[in-house]
């Protein structure tokens, strides 16, 4: 009895099943917002969604070489962001210290700190010897340059096995993330330190042999939008907080956010402090200041982009269809710092709108809309690359000719494929290698006078090339 019994319980199920519509899951069922996500510059490396292509090759194509820049790991904060903001709040925080003795043991304990900053009176710093950490990579981040490393074998099995060398500039931050980068790579693989003698370095580390490039661009706009969001901030948080905090303040205890969560790799209390839309407007704050540092507001970003794409194109025009059989390496990498992946960007134009700058980037509110947004390309670790396919179809992409040739690239940044705007005849929105050339050719035309507008005397620069600190 009791198995007719179940088994008519099992059909009337079944039958009630199949009689529910079935509704499509909502693309942002489960959706929680994270600030790590909207950090330019200082965050832990995430993969980029992009314009939603697949992150695979196009069906049919085959990827034949790459070659990519990667920024290097998580380092404890850099010289710049810590004097600025950083230490003036931790020296605030530190004088609100009492020494508590419990069950013998003598605690530190800072007093004061309530509501959602109550996390501070236990809380610990992680930039606490700033002389020793100060722009050196994290545990944590040789740790994340190892993951990406295996994430880029699994990506080209094929080509990585025949990488032989890759390049750092002198920095320890760079040759510390290759170091641990190639850990991942089944073959030994040989690191080249490119001084600026080398004729890569003007196209790996182009800002730092370029005289006229200076980091203040932005400072003014970052400054004047820092006035507007901060100081309803502020009168949220000062009624928990036993110092006067200043918009300096805020603004330190934001990247500390990026920089905790990066050293430690557990999100910080600290970004539990702030509401999304605040999030949103430190995004935008430094969104302005890199367009016009390294951005398409600078005008000398596509000079100090497109070294680099010529040099790709160079590279690119020795392998052919037939070059799976030949030997010789087919991946490259390059590992260098924050500013050269949006130089490379902005040459290609992948995250400029056609607004114009009073439009797109106004500094009394955030423009939502906008293209330019640099969390999604400069985390720590973050990488633009380029692919070359061999593909066995022709003409499938938009406009392409029926006769075209079948080798395309595709750019690559963050894992996410980004179409270039002037540039989508072949499969998966990629540009014909004819395409690229040509297109490389004309922005060196027409921005290929480094030297000269750099201010260098010499193509070789005196000293070591170097601009001190980063950003």
């Amino acid at each position: 009895m009791r198995q007719s019994i179940s088994a008519l319980l099992a059909i009337v199920q079944l039958t009630v099943a199949i009689q529910l519509p079935f509704l499509p899951t909502s693309h942002t069922e489960g959706y929680k917002f994270d600030p790590l996500l909207h950090l330019p510059g200082i965050s832990p490396y995430f993969d980029a969604v992009g314009s939603g292509l697949n992150h695979k090759a196009p069906r049919d194509c085959e990827v034949t070489a790459a070659t990519y820049l990667v920024r290097h790991a998580a380092i404890y904060a850099n010289d710049k962001d810590y004097e600025d903001y950083i230490e003036p709040f931790i020296k605030k925080l530190n004088i609100t210290e009492t020494k508590v003795r419990a069950f013998g043991i003598l605690r530190t304990r800072r007093d004061g700190w309530s509501g959602p900053l109550a996390f501070f009176a236990t809380w610990k710093n992680p930039i606490d010897d700033p002389e020793n950490q100060l722009e050196k990579i994290t545990l944590q981040g040789l740790k994340d340059s190892q993951k990406v490393g295996k994430h880029l074998f699994s990506r080209y099995p094929d080509l990585v096995p025949t990488t032989k060398k890759v390049y750092a500039d002198k920095k320890s931050r760079t040759k510390d993330t290759a170091t641990a980068f190639i850990k991942s790579f089944p073959q030994d693989v040989d690191i080249v330190e490119v001084r600026d003698s080398h004729e890569t370095f003007h196209s790996q580390n182009p800002h730092k042999a370029c005289k006229a490039f200076t980091k203040e661009p932005g400072d003014n706009e970052l400054k004047i939008f820092m006035g507007k969001y901060i100081p309803s901030i502020i009168s949220r948080l000062q009624p928990f907080s036993p110092v006067e905090l200043e918009q300096t303040d805020i603004m330190g205890l934001q990247q500390l956010c990026g920089y905790e969560s990066a050293i430690t790799g557990k999100k910080s209390d600290i970004c539990h402090v702030f509401t999304d839309d605040e999030w949103m407007a430190y995004e935008y704050a430094w969104d302005l200041k890199y367009l016009y540092m390294v951005g398409h507001g600078n005008p000398l970003s596509p000079y100090l982009g497109f070294p680099w794409l010529n040099t790709t194109a160079e590279l690119f025009e020795k392998f052919h269809d037939d070059h799976a059989k030949e030997g010789g390496q087919r991946f490259f990498l390059s590992f260098t710092h924050r500013e050269v992946p949006p130089f490379i960007a902005t040459a290609l134009g992948l995250f400029n709108s056609s607004n114009a700058f009073a439009e797109e980037f106004p500094t009394d509110r955030i423009n939502w809309s906008r293209s330019w947004k640099m969390a999604e390309l400069i985390p720590f670790l973050g990488h633009v690359g380029i692919e070359k396919m061999t593909c066995k179809r022709s003409g499938a992409g938009l406009g392409a000719e029926a006769d075209g040739g079948n080798e395309y690239v595709r750019i690559i940044a963050n894992t996410a494929p980004r179409p270039i705007p002037f540039c989508q005849d072949g499969p998966g929105a990629s540009c014909s290698f004819e395409g690229f050339k040509t297109l490389v050719a004309d922005g060196m035309s027409a921005f290929g006078d480094f030297d000269r507008v750099c201010g260098n005397k010499n193509k070789n620069m005196d000293g070591d090339g170097d601009v001190e600190g980063e950003l």
